[in-house]
């Protein structure tokens, strides 16, 4: 057998070698697998963690609910047909499709002190609460006197060609958009609130001190006045 003779380099070699082992095996992870992990980014929050209900922060009887399909979220409207895909893009960012399915909104949540998700934006502006529960919306029966006080014709402030037709029917209200004929039903959940849970869209009349209707806020935001006849 020929024995050759180790150099002082092959030898510091074969001590850096020993010391890597030793240090990969007290930390409990080899050399290809450190390698492994520095190369891999690890998104810490599950998708479980984004499940719930969610509310609009504007149009408060806006409701989805949120559960996780395979790996994506999916968004279903409580009370109506909606459906929404979300993709995951980032920790918090996600992304959906519009109603058209041609352009792409981006979702971003959001989380409290405590590390929880507490709600989401949609796009830049549109703003979601997560709440504990969905509680439904009660229905109230008004008379049809009451009802006919609301039938109408009501102005956009915002728009001199935008108008509605309201008229009493024997369950609610029926609202007819004039500049397209398109006709939405609605139901009584106060003596000056109505809803149409499915779209949902509410309404909000206002009266004058002699009990007269004079204006109507629907969706929280637009304001449409009474026309006199």
């Amino acid at each position: 057998m020929i024995h050759l003779k180790k150099t002082p380099a092959c030898k510091l070699a074969a001590l850096l070698v020993a010391f890597v082992l030793v240090i990969s095996n007290c930390l409990n992870i080899s050399p290809a697998a450190a390698a492994t992990v520095s190369k891999t980014k690890t998104i810490e929050t599950p998708l479980t963690a984004f499940e719930g209900i969610y509310q609009n922060k504007v149009n408060n009887f806006f409701y989805f609910k949120i559960t996780v399909a395979g790996t994506t979220l999916l968004a279903k409207q409580v009370e109506g047909d909606r459906q929404i895909v979300l993709t995951r893009k980032s920790e918090f960012g996600f992304e959906m499709k519009d109603d058209d399915g041609d352009e792409t909104i981006p979702v971003t949540f959001s989380k409290n002190d405590a590390g929880e998700i507490n709600g989401l934006l949609v796009g830049d502006k549109d703003q979601w609460a997560k709440v504990k529960e969905y509680i439904p919306v009660k229905e109230v029966s008004l008379t049809a006197d009451q009802l006919k006080a609301f039938a109408g014709k009501y102005k956009f402030e915002e728009k001199d060609d935008a108008y509605l037709q309201i008229t009493a029917t024997a369950t609610g209200l029926t609202l007819k958009q004039l500049w397209d004929n398109r006709e939405i039903n609605f139901v009584a959940i106060s003596d000056v609130e109505f809803l149409n849970k499915q779209i949902p869209f509410p309404l909000k009349f206002t009266k004058d001190s002699a009990g007269n209707v004079t204006k109507v806020l629907a969706f929280n935001r637009d304001l449409w006045d009474k026309v006199k006849e």
